[in-house]
């Protein structure tokens, strides 16, 4: 299952105070994450995937993905358990001008359709 969410961040949003939207994605893995930055953007808006208060994507702390034009998509092995379904996408932007309108897409699988297919760095056995 793909689900798409569209962030649509007002001009002059600062990092301080980002502009946010909760998701819902469906119990399971997510295996792949796409985050369409559309022409214009200039380096100037920058996005954040949340659980809660703690940042997911990107991986490093203080940090935002953020280009132009380009879709960073990348691999990912992140359980998504009964009951912590929620996420929060957090953007800014720093054009004083135009808003932009980031595209999530997160590719979730159920575990017992991932097994086999990809298996964690840790090779960790995934129980049902």
């Amino acid at each position: 299952m793909i689900s798409r969410f569209h962030l649509t961040i007002p001009a002059n949003t600062s990092k301080e105070d980002p502009q946010t939207l909760d998701i819902e994605l469906p119990v399971g893995v997510i295996h792949k994450i796409d985050i369409v930055f559309p022409s214009g953007c200039c380096g100037l808006a920058g996005v954040a995937v949340y659980q809660g208060v703690h940042l997911i994507w990107p991986s490093y702390s203080d940090e935002w993905f953020s280009t132009d034009g380009e879709t960073i998509s990348f691999e990912e092995f992140y359980e998504v358990k009964k009951g912590l379904t929620t996420f929060t996408l957090k953007g800014y932007n720093e054009d004083d001008t135009y808003q932009h309108t980031i595209v999530f897409r997160f590719g979730v699988l159920k575990k017992s359709e991932i097994q086999g297919v990809w298996i964690p760095w840790s090779e960790e056995i995934i129980e049902e």
